[in-house]
């Protein structure tokens, strides 16, 4: 995404004649390639990615904006806005707050800073975390419908899923284990939950927020975006049951002042825009003293061509972008299946001098990674070995006894030798303290774990 030219829209005032245009540009017309259409026809499949693509022609012959810049400038604005606001500009049209959050957003464009020392590391020290939980009022869509959601129905204790009881009590349980380590945590509750949680934590400040009824899983907060600068990049969900989470998590940062700047959106790849798809679980930015390297799974679930171009054209070319293919999402998708990159990969980072990364190379594209060429705009196929090297990376194999396919590699690095984990895999846990004598800290959270994911990804650091 370029910048400059946003603001340039901005200051020569040329997007105000194309205000009338806005329901086009909110739902401009795509043509959706499903994935699900190349399979036999299996009854039980979780849900599949597809693609969304525009021709260029169509943003001025069906759209009426005859400049791709003016119409980038409006799908970043549209894509930023709180929900709240967006109610408000759907409902009513532009009024003041529209003007002024633009005006906002563009001072927050102008002062942007992409040097090194503003990019943090999957291992930097982490001092404040946020995390979502959802009330019934979202969770009751999700009952007798586990399938459509990738939910299992029970916890590995027995107990029926999914349930806010459950779940606040797991989210209670990491907030209680960070305490002693001096994190913070802004906790954001559906507001269908005042009056009938417990009390929380002592490091917990809470806020109450309007979710709509049909994003149980928003308590994913890894997934909506991403916080390796001083200000969040707001991703695109992949799958039409988690779209929508985007503009709840814009509020989200709205209401504790962490304005996001970025929108991962549309990308031009010769006559056509493609959507990018982009999910914070599928991401680690890694910095080591040999350079900075931003991995990013690519599956069932994973970020696209369009993600590699947005990401290309904003962040510096010290930044390399590569590609880690990950296992397929299918029949068997609850063995042998990878969603994110955190399922599969667990970066544990600098640990006396020596960066570590322990990994499951039966979900992982072990011995090839794609490297992005931002010239070509195409991939170069790379050994994953080779590239860890080039930023001395160690890589390690995990135990799989015995443990959740889900939580076994997803933890949260607190940087300094310390990473958060899922209690039940008992294994994995014992194997990274014993062998890299790292502060493993264990929560027991079945309720996030039944619904697909683990510490890491109910959590969101903020800087």
């Amino acid at each position: 995404m370029n910048i400059s030219k946003l603001v340039s829209v901005f200051e020569e005032e040329v997007w105000r004649e194309f205000l009338d245009k806005l329901p086009l540009v909110i739902r401009p017309p795509t043509i959706r390639l499903k994935y699900e259409e190349v399979f036999k026809g299996y009854p039980d499949i979780p849900p599949q990615p597809y693609e969304e693509i525009i021709n260029v022609a169509d943003v001025k012959n069906k759209v009426g904006i005859p400049d791709l810049d003016i119409f980038f400038f409006f799908d970043q604005i549209i894509g930023l806005l709180p929900n709240s606001l967006y109610r408000k500009l759907i409902n009513e049209g532009w009024q003041e707050p529209h003007y002024k959050f633009i005006s906002q957003l563009v001072d927050l464009w102008k002062t942007i800073d992409l040097s090194r020392e503003r990019f943090y590391p999957e291992d930097h020290p982490k001092t404040r975390i946020m995390m979502i939980s959802p009330s019934d009022k979202q969770f009751s869509i999700v009952r007798g419908s586990w399938l459509e959601w990738v939910w299992r129905e029970y916890t590995r204790n027995g107990e029926v899923t999914p349930y806010a009881s459950g779940w606040v009590r797991d989210v209670y349980s990491i907030s209680e284990a960070l305490s002693d380590y001096n994190v913070s945590i802004d906790l954001f509750l559906d507001q269908e939950l005042e009056n009938l949680v417990d009390e929380p934590p002592k490091n917990v400040k809470t806020h109450y927020i309007d979710i709509p009824p049909d994003l149980p899983k928003i308590g994913y907060t890894r997934d909506q975006s991403v916080t390796w600068m001083e200000r969040p990049i707001i991703g695109n969900m992949a799958l039409d049951i988690r779209k929508g989470e985007e503009r709840v998590i814009n509020e989200v940062y709205h209401m504790i002042n962490y304005r996001p700047i970025l929108r991962a959106s549309w990308s031009r790849r010769k006559n056509i825009l493609v959507r990018s798809k982009m999910e914070g679980g599928n991401f680690f930015l890694i910095k080591t003293e040999k350079g900075i390297a931003l991995f990013t799974g690519i599956g069932v679930r994973g970020s696209n061509i369009s993600t590699f171009k947005f990401l290309a054209d904003f962040l510096p070319d010290e930044v390399e972008l590569y590609g880690v293919p990950l296992s397929g999402y299918v029949k068997h998708w609850d063995i042998t299946g990878s969603v994110h990159l955190d399922v599969v990969f667990t970066y544990l980072g600098d640990l006396n001098g020596t960066y570590y990364a322990v990994i499951d190379p039966m979900r992982i594209g072990m011995y090839s990674i794609l490297r992005y060429d931002r010239v070509n705009e195409a991939f170069e196929v790379e050994h994953f070995g080779v590239v860890a090297k080039k930023y001395g990376i160690v890589l390690d194999e995990a135990p799989r006894r015995g443990g959740s396919p889900i939580t076994m590699a997803n933890a949260l690095n607190l940087g300094r030798g310390r990473i958060v984990v899922d209690s039940f895999n008992k294994e994995m846990n014992k194997y990274l303290e014993m062998e890299f004598n790292v502060d493993v800290i264990e929560v027991d959270i079945p309720h996030i774990e039944a619904g697909g994911g683990g510490v890491r990804c109910a959590t969101r650091e903020l800087y």
